[in-house]
């Protein structure tokens, strides 16, 4: 079987997680973790960053240092990770959905100022699959209504909106490097932004609200309500020797990208992305949308039998059983219909030139034996 995702992980990653075993710094005290955090921060050209135990963390943390709670609605795209929409509802605010573009898989800008009243506080924008949202009508939105940006990043590190790394644009910004992201820590997450207050906060609320004071006597007071949200240092060791290779990393994804696409688009039946001429991509995940109906299922069980681990696109957060009493789903047709049609192919940094025709041609297969 050709999974749909395998850690692209090299020597130093042990090296590094053996270092920190052999010192006993294993938690989230550790060198690892400033190196990180510095090291993230200086890729992305932004003054800080704040390492968590995870992407949803850093979501959570980050809607916190915004001061994002109850009486507040923050606006959210319909087709993501569930993450952004659940950290919304737990931060106490009022999740409004908006629909995505079809092109770009991200929120469509054009349908935010039906959703914006006097409490909405934020934007969480979803660079999805790679393709970045178009991030400066967005921005004029936010500074017209005086809203809050923040990017969830967990796909598309290394991409760039006209020039910009995404993750630099918004008030913050959060990254992933979960198992299947473009670099990983096995589990873990991010905050970068340009604010001090921000920062400051999310450093002492991911750390139980303790004070970060040098001071032995003084460390361990606390200074508000907080969270256990701390990366620890063996994931830090694993992140920092991806992020030493993220160029490599990228190139052969990319490259991936270009034979996907090569292959795929002599395929009738079968749309790939497409991309913005103000989008620089990274390839995260080979996502294709099927023109006829109800061939999607039929066609991840067909390559399923032949050894290819293929997967249904996500479903529409309006859909998930805790939410779906509170939306209409007449006003997510582009969620809905991109959903229902799509899937992911295997997108794994080590596949091959030949791993990805052999899976191109057994897509064209279904499709010439008619299903």
């Amino acid at each position: 079987m050709i999974p749909i995702y395998i850690p692209y992980l090299n020597k130093k990653a042990k090296k590094y997680v053996s270092k920190c075993i052999d010192t006993n710094w294993i938690s989230s005290q550790g060198a690892y973790v400033l190196k990180f955090e510095k090291a993230l921060a200086k890729y992305h050209n932004v003054k800080y960053c704040i390492a968590t135990s995870g992407c949803t963390s850093a979501l959570h943390l980050a809607m916190k240092s915004l001061n994002i709670g109850k009486g507040d609605e923050v606006i959210c795209p319909d087709l993501t990770f569930i993450a952004p929409a659940n950290m919304i509802i737990l931060s106490g605010a009022k999740l409004k959905l908006v629909d995505i573009n079809p092109e770009t898989l991200a929120i469509d800008h054009k349908k935010i100022k039906n959703k914006i009243n006097k409490r909405t506080k934020a934007i969480i924008v979803v660079h999805q699959f790679g393709h970045s949202a178009d991030m400066d009508p967005i921005m004029r939105i936010a500074r017209e209504y005086n809203l809050k940006v923040i990017e969830d990043n967990a796909e598309s590190i290394g991409g760039k909106y006209k020039g910009k790394k995404l993750g630099t644009i918004g008030d913050a910004a959060t990254l992933s490097f979960y198992a299947n992201k473009i670099i990983t820590s096995g589990e873990g997450g991010a905050i970068l932004t340009n604010s001090k207050k921000i920062a400051k906060t999310c450093y002492i609320l991911r750390d139980h609200g303790m004070s970060r004071t040098s001071d032995p006597i003084k460390k361990y007071i606390h200074l508000n309500l907080g969270y256990n949200y701390r990366m620890t240092n063996m994931q830090a060791a694993v992140g920092f020797s991806q992020l030493e290779i993220i160029n490599k990393i990228l190139k052969k994804r990319n490259t991936q990208m270009m034979l996907y696409n090569k292959y795929l688009s002599q395929i009738r039946n079968v749309k790939v992305r497409s991309f913005k001429k103000w989008c620089s991509p990274v390839h995260w995940m080979t996502t294709i949308t099927i023109s006829e109906k109800n061939l999607r299922n039929k066609l991840i069980h067909f390559l399923s039998r032949n050894g290819i681990d293929a997967r249904p696109m996500i479903f529409p957060v309006h859909q998930a059983r805790h939410l779906k009493k509170y939306f209409n789903s007449k006003n997510f047709s582009n969620s809905i219909n991109i959903s229902k049609n799509s899937l992911h192919l295997p997108s794994s940094t080590y596949l091959g030139k030949e791993d990805i025709k052999f899976i191109c041609n057994k897509v064209k297969l279904f499709f010439k034996r008619k299903y």
